[in-house]
């Protein structure tokens, strides 16, 4: 490890330990129960930065791998078993309220 990589480490570090004594303060919780849920939030704004910089899915994707990842969208819904709307529920009239 670099010496500039292991001080930004460090600096890292102790933040993050700054941060959890300060959440332990605020909740009255544990720094040992505060850990993993500051983990999972690093984790996911991480990982909400990746999918930011790889572009929107609907830019970066051909209509074909578009009309895949919509089938199996619509696919995953099946086991859910979800009641089939009848014909009079999906007419237009029924989506507005007469007057």
């Amino acid at each position: 490890m670099s010496q500039i990589s292991q001080n930004n480490s460090n600096s890292h570090d102790r933040d993050l330990k700054k941060i959890v004594d300060a959440l332990s303060k605020i909740t009255s919780l544990s720094s040992e129960t505060i850990k993993p849920h500051l983990n999972e939030l690093l984790s996911r704004l991480s990982q909400e930065q990746s999918f930011k910089a790889a572009g929107h899915f609907f830019d970066t994707t051909t209509d074909d791998e578009w009309i895949t990842a919509f089938h199996e969208w619509s696919e995953s819904h099946r086991e859910k078993k979800l009641p089939v709307l009848n014909e009079e529920a999906m007419s237009r009239e029924s989506f507005y309220d007469e007057w």
